[in-house]
């Protein structure tokens, strides 16, 4: 069971992880179209990544979610910015 626990841990922070950079390299290239949307998704993603690094990979991801919210909404507003 262990075992088992400790895979499906590391498979989600790999996750988490590979999701906190793609975000992140959103909102590098978002900041360059639509600088205030940069502004709004940097803090959830910035809790995020304290979430990541206190190893709870579900609330990191959770936020993650609520990121890509914001996102989804913004790009409503500004067709402009870059595709997720």
């Amino acid at each position: 069971m262990q075992a088992g626990y400790l895979a499906g841990q590391s498979v989600m922070r790999q996750d988490v992880q590979a999701l906190l950079q793609h975000s992140y390299l959103w909102t590098r290239a978002a900041s360059e179209v639509v600088p205030p949307v940069a502004g709004q998704v940097a803090p959830a993603l910035t809790v995020a990544a304290q979430l990541y690094e206190a190893g709870q990979y579900v609330a990191a991801m959770n936020q993650i979610g609520g990121a890509v919210q914001l996102v989804r909404q913004a790009r409503q507003v500004y067709p402009a910015l870059p595709e997720l």
